[in-house]
């Protein structure tokens, strides 16, 4: 069995000296030292009234609910929730202090873990957090009601769990998944842990996830106050927690603002003190006295062609997925829009560049390297796929301004596209209807682009984006299919790094998910705001709030 008190020496062996010493931090803890103190806010210091934030999220709904909250809900769904598997707040290290797991082990052959829990942690109505519980959650993420990426994920490793005691649980997966922890972790794509006795005496219904999200129940420093799908959440201190300490804020405020000069002009008339921001404003906002942060790899920026198995989708054929890739000077864009800021080439749209599988060759040799600007080799792929000079089909991209960038992006391929005989349409859609597109079929003779930017493992944004039952994979590509089963069932890091590798030369062979590079993600924060340090951030997440709404 591999066990708990060797995951430094584990990590550094498997993931390589960086990633290592993130997975280090696993090893030789105690229990969270605050875990027996008062949870009473008149224990705390004095609170600052507030902070705001604006952003474009990428499909933030803006959930109450732990099993609705996506990889980019981590910056303020960490500050109302407890993850199974814990991140300290800066997110730079995977740190059990701060989650409900104390220790974990391995069964044989990846198959699955022992999980014990640490002691004194509760919900923020006093109830204790048990074994029980942790078992409910995944359950809960797991099912059709969740967040499809949580519960593809948890399906495709075919997970199942239950309670051994009150402290210990065991969590069995239908083959391996030695990275388990690592993806279900607060720095990629955390399983919050919820009551089950909270949640309907455990019941798994819409009715039930509508009644929870309704009067939600925390188990961080804050609890929500207020929220509405797709615009805001409103977060209000709640207690001194056994983990994260004392909420430095009287309320976080996290809003949807699209557009990017609404959310500068709102930022320069102090209606805001943290937003997401551009870099064509970067001079604008030191003018105003901001201070500009930049989260490396925050966005991932390439193609996707979804729903490929469409017979009636002119991107089913492989040559016309290739022909756009060649057309896209990506060069030009990384000058022209990115400014050659915080930019690192990558051929992948997903899997992104900060997974571990770089040690892989394979790997490494599939995504290292973007197609190259060949507007004759685009033209001469239409021509072999019988299209005439000049008569190419009529294509959309697509986009919903998830990211800054995205208008100028698409006005930018646009007419790289149409000069190689493509004739592009621009069209932006909300995300309701990119839901609805999903689901219905309706993204065919369509580019999609731009990603949530770099994670350790990709296992859960890969299922979402190729998998055959998610609505958007290549389900009549089987060699697709085996390739991410096998990195479900994986039983050693090796095998699993293997099958990533496997998925990444037909993502970038078979061009369904060509990249371009990854792209810094830039931040605005208003002066007096200290530095919390994003820049350093490994979290998958937009932002690391933690460390800034927190202080222990």
């Amino acid at each position: 069995m591999l066990r708990r008190d060797s995951a430094g020496r584990r990590a550094a062996r498997l993931f390589g000296p960086a990633l290592g010493a993130i997975l280090a931090a696993w090893a030789g803890f105690a229990a969270p030292a605050a875990a027996q103190q008062s949870t009473s806010l008149d224990s705390c210091p004095a609170r600052k009234p507030a902070l705001r934030v604006a952003m474009v999220s990428g499909g933030e709904i803006y959930s109450s609910h732990p099993a609705e909250t996506r990889f980019s809900s981590t910056h303020f769904t960490r500050l109302h929730q407890i993850p199974l598997f814990g991140a300290n707040p800066e997110e730079t290290a995977l740190d059990a202090h701060y989650g409900v797991a104390e220790s974990w082990t391995y069964l044989p052959g990846a198959k699955g873990m022992i999980v014990k829990i640490h002691d004194g942690l509760t919900f923020n109505n006093g109830a204790p957090i048990t074994a029980e519980d942790v078992a409910f959650s995944l359950a809960l993420v797991k099912s059709k009601f969740a967040d499809y990426q949580g519960s593809g994920l948890l399906n495709g490793i075919g997970v199942t769990a239950k309670a051994l005691d009150a402290k210990t649980v065991e969590i069995d997966f239908e083959k391996g998944s030695p990275t388990f922890d690592v993806e279900i972790s607060a720095m990629v794509f955390p399983v919050y842990v919820t009551s089950k006795a909270y949640h309907s005496n455990g019941e798994i219904s819409q009715e039930a996830f509508d009644k929870f999200r309704a009067n939600p129940l925390a188990a961080g420093p804050y609890r929500v106050l207020a929220r509405q799908a797709k615009d805001f959440i409103t977060l209000v201190a709640d207690r001194r927690d056994p983990v994260l300490g004392c909420p430095v804020y009287e309320r976080v405020e996290v809003r949807e603002v699209l557009e990017t000069g609404t959310r500068m002009n709102q930022f320069r008339t102090g209606q805001f003190d943290l937003i997401s921001g551009s870099r064509e404003l970067v001079d604008q906002a030191k003018a105003a006295g901001a201070n500009v942060y930049t989260k490396p790899d925050g966005n991932m920026v390439g193609f996707y062609f979804f729903q490929t198995d469409r017979p009636d989708n002119v991107f089913h054929d492989v040559r016309l997925r290739q022909a756009a890739a060649y057309a896209i000077d990506y060069k030009l864009l990384e000058e022209a829009i990115w400014l050659n800021l915080g930019i690192k080439p990558w051929g992948c749209a997903w899997p992104p560049a900060t997974e571990i599988s770089l040690k892989n060759p394979r790997f490494a040799k599939a995504c290292g390297t973007p197609y190259p600007y060949d507007p004759d080799k685009a033209r001469s792929l239409l021509a072999a796929a019988g299209y005439a000079p000049g008569k190419g089909p009529t294509i959309r991209l697509e986009y919903n301004v998830s990211y800054p960038e995205e208008p100028a992006f698409a006005e930018a391929i646009q007419p790289m596209l149409n000069a190689v005989g493509f004739d592009a349409q621009i069209a932006r859609v909300t995300l309701t209807e990119r839901d609805r597109r999903r689901t219905s079929g309706g993204h065919v003779n369509s580019i999609l682009f731009f990603g949530s930017g770099g994670r350790y493992t990709s296992l859960a944004g890969s299922w979402s984006v190729y998998g055959p039952d998610q609505g958007w994979g290549p389900k009549d590509d089987q060699d697709v299919v085996r390739a991410l089963q096998k990195a479900s069932t994986a039983t050693t890091v090796e095998e699993y790094m293997d099958a990533t590798a496997d998925l990444a030369e037909l993502v970038h062979g078979r061009a369904y998910g060509p990249g371009f590079f990854s792209a810094g993600s830039v931040w605005f924060a208003r002066k007096g705001i200290p530095d919390w340090g994003v820049e350093k951030s490994n979290g998958r997440g937009p932002l690391n709030l933690s460390a800034l709404a927190t202080k222990r």
